[in-house]
């Protein structure tokens, strides 16, 4: 297959792409020219130009910083005691009937009320932290545990019959088994994640956090600053989950070859 016939779909789909954008900036142009007032809705230009103000500045480069160690460090310890506790909870019953009405109610109760309860009991800096974490558990918890169960009973007695043991089983059929149930729940974990931390960041205004600059744009009323730090906020997202993306799809091309 010739290089362009590969190009020409890329550049199709960026053309689209590109397209959809200019529509919903022209539309905000639009609507920002009808509200005729930047304290309610600024132009995209005004927007842009408060953005490109910010991005010489360092502090702007260490609040994202800041906010993105927070996001990953709370996604990892959120993956890592998914894997711990499915693990439990699949090998033994009596932690299963303990830790699923936990996480049930993790799961159920909104955000804000973690965030609330968090601040009596920690940092402003850890808050965010914690927040991710138990947004991010509860989603991967739950897709390995019902992987794990969904497992074909005869493969497991197929490797007790070649005697695999332990290391051979989870090798041979219990990873393979779950892996693509584990990919899909850590994407989509990231993006709540993300929101959580933001969010707590919000209440909490700890230092060096994107969420602290919004909760400063609105207490200002800056409201072009409240949306460039919000573009951020949204850019930064898909830019963790594309290359989250391109990194599950380059481990399943190693582990298949």
């Amino acid at each position: 297959m010739a290089s362009s016939d590969i190009l020409r779909p890329r550049a199709q789909a960026f053309a689209r792409r590109a397209g959809v954008l200019l529509f919903y900036l022209l539309l905000w142009a639009l609507l920002a020219r009808a509200v005729d007032s930047p304290l309610l809705l600024p132009s995209p230009a005004s927007v842009i130009a408060r953005l490109a103000s910010l991005l010489p500045k360092a502090i702007f480069w260490l609040t994202l910083t800041g906010t993105l160690l927070r996001t990953l460090a709370a996604y990892a310890l959120g993956i890592l005691a998914a894997v711990l506790l499915a693990a439990l909870c699949c090998r033994f019953r009596t932690a299963d009937a303990l830790l699923s009405p936990l996480l049930s109610a993790v799961r159920a109760t909104p955000v804000t009320s973690f965030i609330v309860l968090a601040l009596v009991w920690l940092s402003s800096s850890r808050v965010p932290v914690l927040t991710g974490f138990l947004m991010t558990l509860p989603v991967v918890h739950a897709a390995l545990v019902t992987a794990v169960r969904s497992i074909d009973p005869k493969l497991l007695e197929m490797a007790r019959l070649y005697r695999l043991g332990a290391a051979g089983t989870l090798r041979h059929v219990y990873i393979p088994a779950v892996t693509p149930a584990f990919v899909d729940s850590c994407l989509s974990a990231i993006g709540l994640c993300w929101k959580a931390v933001v969010a707590a960041e919000v209440i909490g205004v700890p230092k060096l956090a994107v969420g602290s600059r919004l909760y400063e744009a609105k207490i200002y009323l800056e409201t072009d600053a409240l949306l460039a730090w919000t573009a951020t906020v949204v850019l930064l997202s898909v830019l963790l989950e594309h290359a989250l993306r391109r990194a599950a799809k380059r481990f399943s091309e190693v582990r298949h070859v």
